[in-house]
């Protein structure tokens, strides 16, 4: 009898993308499992973004492979592509969210323009989403603009979570929010994932938040992973960067490059 291996949902090999002489991604590994939930930490420039993006498909990598639930992506004609991305759903960094639609349109855009949802449909799924996230349903026809930081926030998580995805990204969820407005976001975070019972890829360079979300770390430094583990491993890694950026100290292996 052999032991069942825990199945990828999201591996990607090899991974490179250069940026004209700038060697952004070189080389990096990282598998994430079906129903985790990982938080890739580093600081500015270390490539966080950029691997985010070549996995969701808004960059194409120069070389390497992404594999989403075994099927690699790279290359894929835009009609299977978008066959896979039907399976993500994205909290972008500043919510993201259309000037130009009311909060229900923003909650329901892919619904109704990925899904083909009815717009009655698309507005009940949007407003369950938004009391999944704790927004009231009456700001539901105001504009994005007259909503606050945090509810924006939310206004985004409730449009990642309302196609029910398989695989939630969150790009930087806590920047531009008080410390106990990210902490309620990172709370709705976990439980969303939960709800879904969905696997999730974070990119963050807040460690308080990287811990309240998820299961496991890792760290990218110079465009690949210098360590992976669980987050209860983190304070104990032997791992001088890691252990460094953790922290916040400015002596150690990770030199920051000050210019001016």
């Amino acid at each position: 009898m052999t032991d069942l291996q825990p199945q990828a949902k999201i591996e990607v090999r090899d991974l490179c993308k250069s940026f004209g002489s700038k060697h952004v991604l070189r080389g990096l590994n990282l598998t994430i499992e079906a129903g985790t939930s990982l938080a890739v930490i580093g600081g500015s420039g270390t490539g966080k973004s950029v691997l985010i993006k070549n996995i969701i498909g808004l960059m194409e990598p120069d070389s390497g492979s992404i594999l989403i639930d075994g099927e690699d992506v790279v290359g894929m004609s835009p009609t299977e592509r978008e066959r896979v991305t039907r399976k993500f759903g994205m909290l972008f960094q500043g919510a993201a969210l259309f000037d130009s639609l009311t909060v229900w349109e923003n909650i329901a855009f892919g619904l109704i323009q990925s899904q083909g949802m009815k717009r009655r449909a698309a507005r009940e799924a949007a407003l369950e989403a938004m009391i999944q996230v704790g927004l009231d349903t009456d700001i539901a026809d105001r504009s994005p603009a007259e909503l606050s930081g945090g509810m924006q926030k939310r206004a985004g998580l409730a449009r990642a979570i309302a196609t029910k995805p398989e695989i939630l990204f969150f790009d930087e969820p806590t920047t531009g929010l008080d410390p106990i407005m990210g902490s309620v976001i990172d709370n709705l975070i976990v439980k969303s994932v939960r709800e879904l019972g969905a696997t999730a890829l974070s990119i963050t360079h807040d460690m308080a938040s990287a811990r309240r979300i998820a299961d496991n770390i890792a760290m990218i430094y110079e465009g690949r992973i210098v360590w992976h583990g669980p987050v209860a491993e983190i304070d104990h890694s032997g791992n001088d960067m890691l252990d460094q950026f953790i922290h916040g100290r400015s002596d150690g292996p990770i030199q920051l490059r000050v210019t001016g």
